[in-house]
């Protein structure tokens, strides 16, 4: 529950034959629910419901509810729904939510270009990274593309961006963003998920505890092999299938076993942030990327 946005959800799998499968249980539930909010007078809107479907085994199960006169109402079912900003599709690649960031910032960038004739590389920093760059960013630590297009697309926009600035034309794309100190969006992503994985290590962050009730594994885990070199705080590498080789846990774990002890042992975020920006000041994708068109 958030504000006045509230989900449903089930993970749990049909382990035995007695027992109840989950598309069942989770309709009960529902009905639960709704029985309850118009108890407390707190009536729901069945026509503003709505279901999405996730994973290729799902069954693909109709809900409903009901309706004031107590007719049945069956939920729609949508393949995208934006969620606290972010627009998440029942594939989880994303893709929808990176397009319609990227029209965002395209929109603004538009914007900047007919309003001002020539800019700076100061001019151009400050309205870039306060107008621009916000969009492509934003929590991405939840949406960070896994397919190449994607990936392209958002440093595309960076690329058309630092057109508009005085003096650098005839250099590479590589070579003006070393001119204006300003990495490259892949660099600044990989930042991103470090800084999040370090909260979560050192329990800045709330996290479940808890280890999955599918697969019995926690969502960071400190590595089984503790005589292997490098930091006190190495995690171990999550192997997951489809979809979720992209997520978070699996592809921060690698660059995070890969820091220095100095860095992961910083007691404050900011500290961390300066020691990692120190570390990683020579890394190749900071101002580097290869487009694949």
């Amino acid at each position: 529950m958030y504000a006045d946005d509230t989900k449903m959800f089930s993970l749990k799998k049909q382990r035995l034959i007695m027992d109840p499968p989950n598309t069942t249980t989770l309709q009960q539930d529902l009905t639960r629910f709704q029985s309850w909010a118009n108890n407390m007078g707190m009536k729901l809107n069945p026509t503003k419901c709505k279901t999405m479907h996730l994973g290729r085994s799902n069954p693909l199960q109709e809900y409903t509810m009901l309706l004031d006169d107590n007719t049945q109402h069956h939920i729609m079912t949508t393949t995208e729904e934006k969620d606290l900003g972010v627009i998440v599709d029942s594939g989880l690649t994303f893709s929808k939510h990176i397009q319609t960031q990227i029209n965002k910032a395209n929109s603004v960038l538009g914007a900047i270009k007919h309003t001002f004739k020539a800019l700076d590389p100061t001019a151009f920093l400050s309205l870039y990274k306060s107008l621009v760059r916000p969009n492509l960013e934003y929590v991405s630590v939840i949406w960070s593309p896994k397919l190449k297009r994607d990936k392209d697309a958002l440093e595309y926009v960076q690329r058309r961006a630092i057109r508009l600035v005085t003096g650098l034309s005839g250099k590479s794309y590589e070579e003006r963003l070393l001119t204006l100190e300003l990495p490259t969006l892949e660099f600044r992503r990989q930042r991103a998920d470090m800084i999040q994985m370090f909260k979560l290590v050192h329990g800045l962050e709330e996290l479940n505890p808890a280890p999955c009730s599918e697969c019995g594994r926690m969502i960071i885990q400190p590595a089984l092999n503790v005589n292997n070199r490098g930091h006190d705080f190495k995690l171990q590498i999550q192997h997951e299938p489809g979809p979720r080789d992209n997520f978070f846990t699996r592809r921060a774990t690698k660059n995070w076993n890969r820091l220095t002890q100095d860095t992961v042992s910083a007691n404050c975020v900011n500290i961390f942030k300066n020691r990692l920006n120190k570390e990683w000041k020579n890394k190749p994708e900071r101002y580097h990327y290869r487009f694949s068109y």
